[in-house]
């Protein structure tokens, strides 16, 4: 949807359609690509000039392209008129013969502004049409204007290079197919049609940024500067994402050589990563920011630097981050992932079985064997005698206080001294897991057997427990 929400009916004059905008059954080449294959396609619709043209287009472009072309207008209840744009809008679907969704959503995220807050908000009830609807993509009203106002408001806020890559035309589910058109001619071409729109008097407002720099620096500085800047801009958000394209295989590349991934988390090694120049050391870990939050980049240059710090320092510290990220420094690693608490499992095993453990990127194993394989006091997998086992195992976390002798101490201790005492990085302390029976715990995996789980070499029949990767 656009960040041109426009309300309050206008129809332009009558003029000529630009050159760039075709019309009839020629429309299908003013749309940007990459197109869409057939199927459903969600136009998301304000009401506003942009979002209406986009509507039209992608009308008028259908029967060739066999799009189902669906409407979703999204009401964020901010102003008390809001439901006569929706009103609007839908009966614009109608008489385009176009199924109509509305979505209301609340806007209350503590700690954003109200826009950022409106924009979260609408993308979550745009995603939930796309479950409901199987659609393709979901278009956008961004114009060439739209991208030339976040490049210059980024630039100005004092983003990176990242930022300067600002809004791409396809970025799964999300299609812009007016980036390359300019907000005034899409005007001029509704007013061409006779087709009316919406206005909305906050746009005037010069309190939010992209209104300031709407209303205030863009005309200045195509009137003192260049009379293209919007052009301009534009080309340069379009060179810095085949620039971001470069450094993202580079990421993906490098990511895979110099960590490994433990359930949602990267863990880098802290000396190769230390190694790399400074600029290489700030995109992999952008790169990992991005692929654990799946919400984009979402670091400031000193939260990048802060994690750099906690690089060159010592073990055991961590880091707390925007966007629900932390960081820690390990033994010999750097880890980041999700601050939020791991899922606490409690299971009961009747028999030999498998356990899907998602939050750990692994597999539980639980197979019953003849003989028993090379046996390790420590490690992903342990052998236990069949014949002891007391069925149900229980598979859950660390109880407070729960004690454990490893196979080959003197004696027993408390699992926070072994945790310890073996190194265990805080982010496993709290995802480990412990098979137990009545009689207490058999494997704290995957770190230690219990010293019961010794083994002769004649018990007979064995219990496997191992624990397997699964893809991240």
């Amino acid at each position: 949807m656009s960040d041109d929400p426009e309300k309050s009916v206008y129809t332009s004059s009558l003029s000529p359609a630009p050159a760039n905008v075709k019309t009839g059954r020629e429309v299908g080449p003013a749309l940007g690509g990459p197109l869409p294959g057939a199927g459903v396609i969600l136009a998301a619709v304000s009401g506003g000039a942009d979002s209406v043209a986009l509507l039209r287009l992608l009308a008028e472009a259908a029967p060739e392209r066999d799009w189902q072309v669906q409407v979703v207008h999204v009401d964020h209840g901010l102003r008390p008129d809001s439901g006569e744009d929706a009103a609007f809008v839908e009966t614009l679907a109608a008489g385009l013969g176009l199924t109509f969704h509305l979505k209301k959503v609340m806007v209350n995220q503590p700690g954003r502004s109200r826009e950022e807050a409106a924009r979260l908000a609408r993308r979550r009830a745009l995603r939930e049409v796309v479950q409901a609807t199987g659609a393709r993509a979901v278009t956008l009203g961004h114009t060439a204007d739209d991208q030339a106002e976040t490049v210059l408001a980024r630039l100005l806020s004092g983003t990176g290079p990242s930022g300067l890559a600002a809004m791409r035309p396809w970025q799964e589910p999300w299609w812009r197919p007016l980036l390359h058109l300019r907000r005034g001619d899409l005007r001029h071409w509704l007013g061409d049609l006779g087709q009316a729109w919406r206005e909305d008097p906050t746009n005037a407002e010069l309190g939010p940024l992209r209104n300031r720099v709407r209303h205030k620096l863009l005309p200045l500085a195509e009137e003192l500067i260049n009379p293209k800047a919007v052009e301009a801009l534009a080309r340069l958000a379009a060179l810095a994402q085949d620039e971001e394209d470069l450094w993202e295989q580079w990421c993906e590349q490098t990511a895979a050589s110099l960590s490994r991934r433990e359930g949602s988390s990267f863990v880098f090694e802290s000396k190769a990563l230390a190694a790399l120049p400074p600029a290489r050391q700030r995109r992999l870990l952008r790169h990992a920011a991005k692929v654990i939050t799946g919400q984009g980049q979402h670091l400031l240059a000193p939260h990048v630097e802060q994690i750099l710090a906690l690089l060159a320092g010592p073990p055991g510290r961590g880091l707390s981050l925007p966007a629900g990220l932390m960081a820690w420094r390990e033994h010999g690693a750097l880890r980041l992932d999700l601050a939020a608490p791991p899922p606490q499992p409690r299971l009961t095993l009747q028999g030999p079985c498998s356990v899907l453990l998602p939050h750990l990127g692994k597999c539980l194993k639980v197979e019953l064997c003849d003989a028993a394989g090379d046996k390790q006091a420590q490690g992903p997998v342990a052998w236990l005698p069949a014949g002891q086992v007391a069925w149900p195992l229980e598979l859950r976390t660390p109880r407070p206080g729960e004690r454990f002798h490893p196979l080959g101490a003197p004696g027993s201790k408390k699992l926070s001294r072994f945790f310890i005492d073996r190194k265990v990085p805080r982010w496993w302390r709290v995802r480990t897991l412990v098979v137990a029976d009545r009689a207490g715990p058999w494997w704290v995996a995957p770190w230690a057997v219990a010293e019961r789980a010794r083994l002769k070499g004649h018990e007979g029949a064995y219990l496997r427990l191992s624990f397997v990767d699964t893809p991240p």
